[in-house]
């Protein structure tokens, strides 16, 4: 029925019996939509493809159609609307005939009255609805038994008699039992004998408790072959209202499979069980709730000293030096844990105390129905420690190699400004003194003259810078601090751009003057780097000792640029070079439009610390 009211549609040739059926549905009381009429098959066929109808009442008796025919006809169209028959007294049989085939309901015409006629259209409508809710169920049950691979049954406890629902009990075991009955004791009677027994006993003791709503086991069960299957079954009890079991309804499932591998992995985990208590490299298991010890083999008992009872009593902040024990477990519980714990050194104490470095590889394993890790320990305490001898011994040797260079540069440095200074700048000055005679005693070239005085007092300014530039400064003269300013200020001589410099806690004569030096280029290179490439408007050079270190930071307002592209200049690489010359290192933060911040850390000693 629609939210509206009911939509009826009435087969009938009389129109003084349509009149009347009509006016006894509007004085009904049922709530009418519209009414529809038709007074043969063929109209009512087609209003009930093209109108949305909830009741039928069809008179048996039509021009196109006579009897149990005028249903039949319908039928195909009206499987989900109730039909009441209209007949005569005559007719009785031929309804109750249309009603087996599917239909609601009959009236008497003769016996027609208005609330017979809302009563008959109630109770057909909520029948219809009754049945095919029970047609959904039952196709959805049926639906549900093809889905699944387990042999249904349903057992009546009263007459002690079983039914096997669909064919799967057939395709399971072999018995030509489709939605039929089995012998009596069929059952009983292919349980395995060593079974039977318990399987039996333990479902009457089930039933004449009257307790329990569920009851299942495993057996085996023979098939029409002759072999044995082994069977999960299980079901539900149901019960009278005065509580006596009275049907039970289940499902037997084939396990052979899951059986068969049952053994073959308590197999497997005995050859498991010997692998891994034989490998030679320590390894053990652990709750991945708790983080407690659930195994261990014995090449762990004999490396960290713990016997096998003081292992189940650890955890792992047991094993590990304090901080460390939490990393790892925040990496094991990560998506990808192996990638956090393989890629990383570890540290783990011994029973006497002592620290030892491994690598661990981690597995997740299901251990007794337990989400647990199992790792393996590799002991890398001897390898790291001459991979560190090694590292330093490299360090050292590339610093003897940097400090050779750097000499040599210097000295070629050196000899370079001489020339220019000694030589080249003579030439220059005296050609300027013949220049300017010339400008004085010969008045038609005095344009071009003056043009070349200009030019080559230009040259001589820029040979001058070069060479102070290449000249190594005279630091014992004028010390660090007092070069260093002279460098910011030639340069600002020439570049209109605020350098700000800040010194604290340095003691020049507690460096060395190759230190001084190598502090004095480093500034001389970054600074060389921000005029060329920065276009920065101010500079801020802070330099400070603490403790053995010595602290550069030269930091500017120019365009940046991105550190992790290669740059084909030999600035930071210079400065990087000089760093590691005494065991320092530079850092360098910057990103385009953003300014760049050099930072540079000095060891103040003129070698590393031997490890």
């Amino acid at each position: 029925m629609t939210k509206n009211g009911l939509a009826i549609l009435t087969v009938e040739d009389n129109p003084s019996d349509l009149y009347l059926l009509e006016h006894m549905l509007r004085s009904s009381g049922l709530g009418v939509r519209q009414l529809h009429s038709a007074a043969t098959i063929g109209e009512a066929y087609a209003l009930l493809k093209g109108q949305e109808i909830d009741v039928v009442l069809l008179d048996l008796t039509l021009p196109d159609s006579f009897g149990i025919h005028s249903f039949i006809h319908l039928k195909p169209i009206v499987q989900r609307i109730p039909v009441i028959i209209l007949t005569g007294l005559s007719d009785t049989n031929v309804a109750l005939e249309a009603i087996k085939e599917g239909a609601q309901d009959y009236l008497v015409k003769g016996e027609l009255t208005e609330g017979l006629l809302a009563k008959a259209i109630q109770y057909s409508m909520e029948r219809k609805r009754n049945l095919e809710n029970l047609r959904v169920s039952n196709e959805r049950f049926n639906t549900v038994v093809k889905a699944t691979n387990d042999a249904i049954w349903d057992w009546d406890i009263v007459t002690d008699k079983v039914f096997m629902v669909g064919d799967t009990y057939r395709q399971l075991f072999g018995y030509d039992i489709v939605n039929a009955y089995p012998p009596e004791d069929f059952w009983e009677g292919i349980i395995h004998p060593q079974d039977k027994e318990r399987v039996l006993g333990k479902l009457s003791a089930l039933i004449q408790e009257g307790l329990a709503i569920k009851w299942e086991d495993e057996y085996r069960l023979k098939k029409s072959n002759g072999e044995y299957a082994f069977v999960h079954d299980r079901g539900y009890i149901i019960y009278s209202a005065e509580h006596r079991p009275i049907r039970m309804i289940g499902a037997i499932q084939d396990i052979t499979v899951r059986k068969r591998s049952e053994e073959i992995i308590l197999a497997s985990e005995e050859k498991y069980r010997q692998i891994f208590s034989k490998n030679p490299y320590p390894t053990w298991i652990f709750d991945l709730d708790t983080f407690r010890i659930v195994e261990v083999n014995d090449a762990a008992v004999e490396k960290y000293g713990f016997e096998k009872s003081e292992f189940y009593q650890l955890t792992l902040q047991d094993l590990y030096p304090a901080g460390e024990a939490e990393l790892f477990m925040e990496g094991i519980k990560s998506p990808a844990p192996a990638v956090k714990v393989e890629r990383k050194l570890w540290h783990h104490r011994n029973k006497s105390g002592g620290i030892i470095t491994v690598e661990i590889t981690p597995h997740r394993i299901d251990y007794f129905g337990r989400l647990c890790m199992q790792v393996i320990i590799n002991d890398v305490t001897e390898r790291v420690r001459l991979e560190k001898e090694l590292a330093l011994q490299h360090r050292l040797k590339q610093q003897q190699i940097t400090e050779v260079v750097l000499g040599a540069q210097e000295r070629e440095r050196f000899e370079l400004g001489q020339e220019l200074h000694d030589n080249i700048n003579q030439i220059l000055a005296t050609s300027k003194l013949y220049l300017d005679v010339a400008i004085e005693e010969r008045e038609p070239r005095m344009e071009l003259l003056t043009k070349s005085r200009n030019n080559i007092g230009m040259a001589i300014e820029e040979i001058r810078r070069l060479s102070k530039e290449l000249i190594t400064p005279s630091l014992n003269d004028l010390g660090l601090v007092q070069s260093i300013k002279e460098l910011i200020r030639s340069i600002q001589m020439v570049k209109k751009m605020k350098i700000r410099l800040t010194i604290s806690g340095l003691d020049e004569n507690a460096l060395q003057p190759e230190q001084k030096i190598n502090i004095y280029r480093i500034i001389q290179e970054q600074l060389n780097n921000i005029l060329k490439h920065a276009q920065a408007s101010s500079v801020s050079i802070e330099l400070n000792k603490q403790g053995e270190q010595i602290c550069l930071r030269v930091e500017d307002d120019g365009k940046g640029f991105d550190p992790r592209v290669r740059r084909n200049g030999v600035g930071i690489s210079n400065i990087m070079s000089r760093a590691e010359l005494y065991n320092g290192r530079v850092e360098i933060d910057s990103s385009p439009g953003k300014g760049c911040r050099l930072e540079v850390i000095l060891n103040s000693k003129a070698l590393p610390e031997q490890a």
